[in-house]
């Protein structure tokens, strides 16, 4: 296998872990790579999953293909001259489970490698949307396609490939942690609890996100989606449309829009989510998970520089809905509950925003759905640290610097910090050179022991009693027990043990 030397990092990029999913392949389990002795050349990122193109997904407008069961390795050139094998962070991408890829320059691991010869980083592809996350069971001649959660077994087969390999690159297969941002987290936390990843990796960090899965008819409502966005009427049309008219398809008729994700399917997720929590965290498996305190703040752009009123609009009316959907079956305590919330958002918002009332109101929307994004992860890291999982919680408030996303700590901020790509970006604006390279070393310091401590900054384990959660602030890193408190309270007394899964 051939890579690049360049400034001192070698990268090994495109290699396939798994056969190409094409032909009698389509919707079907990862096979694994046939054995070759053949010398292959790894200097190009492989092909994106299919998707259509979207402003803030740049590997959305990357060459695409089917065949796209690639990952990609960088390390320091001091690695391969070490007699000390060393740790692995996979990372697992985000995307909506519908759009993004490794080429994303946001995921491009020359700048980590570089800056840390302590760790190996691999990033993988995965299949994505209409190409992942249906169940044909139901569909004429579909009876034999009973593989679900496409996306989820090809990660593990890139794991399964890391296992087997990964040495080689001078990697110690028994220390494996994976990390994901968004549903790159939904698929580390999925990835935690699924008995098919068990020994596959020995740690987790999840960025904004946790699994919450949805019922098999999710799968074959999406998969009715698709025979009837497509035209066609059984397996045997299906199979014969090609990738480029699913893709057409796909924009055309808002498949992506219906996607329903991770779904029990009791073979690679059980159907008793908690039991399937508890034996995770009694399994040794170590946790790191945690949000952004503006999650939401995200999704009122298309993409930089492009915050128009229509745009505002639309995001206010999407968030009216999720605040709707989360607010059916409560009593009237209950939406009250969300209402106090709403007020108490309302004093957050920084007052530069808060003069203007509709904008004002918008913002306290957003921080709305944010805590109960928040709420939801954080229940995940409940039900885990109590079953016995080592666990250690985040809440992220350096902010973004793009006015567009009003300054604050948004969706997907935190990636070109733990990635060391500190250009502009998309999401962080102006990066801090100091405040990503501690958050580097967190991130390195958990795969490497388990413990996410920095040096002079003690970071406490997580229970749901204290709940001590590290506070990454502009101003300084702090532990601070239950920062979330008066929203967490207030959505306590809206769900009790029963948190609305609105994702």
């Amino acid at each position: 296998m051939l890579g690049r030397l360049e400034d001192g990092v070698l990268s090994f990029k495109g290699i396939p872990y798994a056969k190409p999913p094409v032909g009698e392949l389509r919707w079907r389990a990862p096979q694994p790579p046939e054995a070759s002795t053949e010398e292959i050349e790894c200097y190009d990122f492989g092909y994106t999953a299919l998707q259509y193109e979207w402003p803030t997904e740049p590997a959305s407008y990357a060459p695409k293909s089917e065949d796209c069961l690639t990952l990609n390795i960088w390390e320091s050139e001091s690695i391969a001259s070490s007699e000390e094998p060393k740790p692995v962070m996979v990372f697992i991408h985000g995307g909506a489970f519908c759009w993004g890829g490794t080429t994303d320059p946001v995921y491009d691991g020359q700048n980590f490698a570089k800056a840390h010869d302590d760790v190996i980083l691999v990033t993988c592809n995965y299949r994505l949307g209409l190409m992942a996350w249906a169940d044909f069971t139901q569909v004429a001649g579909g009876e034999e396609y009973t593989d679900l959660n496409l996306g989820l077994r090809d990660q593990i087969a890139a794991l399964q490939w890391i296992q087997a390999n990964i040495a080689a690159f001078g990697g110690d297969p028994d220390n494996v942690t994976i990390f994901g941002e968004s549903a790159g987290a939904w698929s580390t936390t999925a990835l935690a609890i699924s008995p098919a990843a068990r020994g596959l990796f020995k740690r987790a960090i999840a960025q904004s996100g946790q699994v919450a899965p949805k019922d098999r008819e999710a799968a074959r409502a999406y998969a009715s989606a698709i025979m009837e966005a497509t035209g066609a009427s059984n397996m045997e049309e299906l199979l014969a449309i090609s990738g480029e008219e699913l893709i057409k398809a796909d924009y055309e008729h808002g498949i992506a829009d219906m996607c329903p994700y991770i779904v029990a399917d009791g073979e690679i997720i059980p159907e008793d989510l908690d039991k399937a929590i508890a034996d995770a965290a009694q399994s040794g498996i170590q946790l790191l998970i945690g949000s952004n305190e503006d999650e939401w703040n995200y999704f009122m752009v298309d993409s930089v520089g492009e915050t128009t009123e229509e745009k505002f609009d639309s995001w206010v009316a999407g968030m009216d809905w999720i605040i709707g959907s989360a607010s059916e079956g409560l009593d009237a305590e209950g939406r009250e509950s969300l209402d106090q919330l709403f007020e108490y958002e309302k004093g957050m918002v920084a007052p530069e925003y808060a003069a203007d009332e509709k904008t004002l109101d918008a913002l306290a929307q957003s921080g709305v759905v944010s805590e109960l994004w928040r709420y939801e992860i954080m229940d995940f890291a409940d039900r885990f640290a109590d079953a016995g999982g080592d666990t250690y919680a985040y809440l992220w408030k350096i902010p973004s610097t793009n006015d567009d996303m009003y300054k604050s700590a948004v969706h997907a901020v935190e990636l070109a910090y733990v990635f060391n790509n500190t250009e502009d970006d998309l999401y962080s604006g102006s990066v801090d050179a100091g405040a990503a390279a501690q958050a580097q070393r967190a991130w390195i310091n958990f795969a490497k022991t388990g413990d996410p401590s920095v040096e002079g900054i003690s970071w406490k384990a997580y229970d749901s009693d204290a709940r001590d959660t590290m506070v990454i602030d502009a101003d300084g890193w702090s532990c601070v027990s239950d920062p979330s408190k008066t929203a967490r309270q207030l959505l306590e007394q809206a769900y009790g043990d029963n948190p609305f899964h609105v994702w």
